[in-house]
């Protein structure tokens, strides 16, 4: 191996400076030298080794596969989200598409991509001493980009499941605001399981005409706690909520989806008699 070339035509810095960080790691075992010249609408970039033996040969090249998987998990693979995106979902304009891409780039690469990307190009570079990187990612790493399909996908999932929540907040909102309320203050006894019980303002289990509109089964195990919840003090229409728990408790999605309701309505206390009285709670 006398040499290597690498041609790409985009991200031609942040190659340069994997490159140079790989290199530098196998110093001062082997002497190479980045050297870059234009190939059209494209860069290459030169490695030329200087007195190297076989086995310096054999670290170089896979250190520059580990260099160059790294640029393509890190760099490459982020720009090629955003082409499959507008390619597989172009009913979405380019507000929403930033949201999935944010969705997407939250979850981390796949366990060990790095290492199987570092892999083919080793074996690549075993045979051959000039490399195309954007060829190389389009048709060699077919199962690469197959995995940020999936990727985009899920980050669709959710978005959508988001956007169907937050319109059912502001439903639900919509819903609070214009009501009169019913009743002053109800108090929540809520557990980290999510069984809770609905108290009024002396403390004691709500009764009369909201009563039956808390009963239900606990045997029935379609039921939703956290839908139940929502939807019983909606139902309610408090002018102020106060909920009671352990932290764990206060946690749960159902909190969150609670205080996007009800707003400033809404108390948490963790610290009461009412809080230590949670531990009975029976619905």
């Amino acid at each position: 191996m006398g040499g290597l070339s690498i041609q790409a035509q985009r991200r031609v810095e942040e190659l340069r400076e994997v490159l140079r960080q790989g290199l530098l790691r196998l110093a001062p075992q082997a002497d190479v030298a980045l050297r870059e010249e234009p190939a059209g609408a494209a860069t290459r970039v030169a490695l030329e080794l200087r007195n190297v033996d076989a086995a310096q040969e054999s670290s170089v090249r896979e250190e520059v596969a580990t260099a160059l998987a790294e640029h393509i998990v890190a760099n490459i693979g982020p720009d090629m989200m955003v082409r499959i995106l507008r390619r597989n979902y172009g009913y979405f304009d380019q507000e929403e598409r930033a949201q999935i891409l944010d969705y997407a780039r939250t979850e981390p690469p796949r366990p060990g991509i790095v290492r199987a990307v570092s892999r083919r190009l080793a074996e690549y570079l075993e045979q051959h001493s000039a490399l195309n990187l954007d060829g190389f990612v389009t048709f060699r790493l077919k199962d690469y980009i197959a995995d940020l399909e999936r990727s985009l996908d899920a980050a669709v999932d959710e978005f959508m499941l988001d956007r169907e929540y937050r319109e059912f907040v502001r439903l639900l909102r919509y819903f609070v605001d214009v009501q009169a309320p019913k009743l002053g203050t109800v108090h929540v006894l809520l557990q980290a399981s999510g069984r809770f019980e609905l108290l009024d303002e002396q403390l004691q289990p709500l009764t009369g005409e909201f009563a039956a509109d808390f009963r239900f089964e606990t045997e029935d195990a379609e039921i939703n706690l956290d839908d139940l919840l929502v939807s019983s003090l909606i139902t309610a229409a408090p002018a102020q909520v106060v909920i009671h728990g352990a932290q764990e408790a206060l946690d749960q999605p159902s909190v969150r989806t609670v205080r996007q309701v009800f707003g400033e309505r809404l108390r948490t206390c963790t610290g009461c008699a009412a809080c230590d009285g949670s531990q009975r709670t029976n619905v």
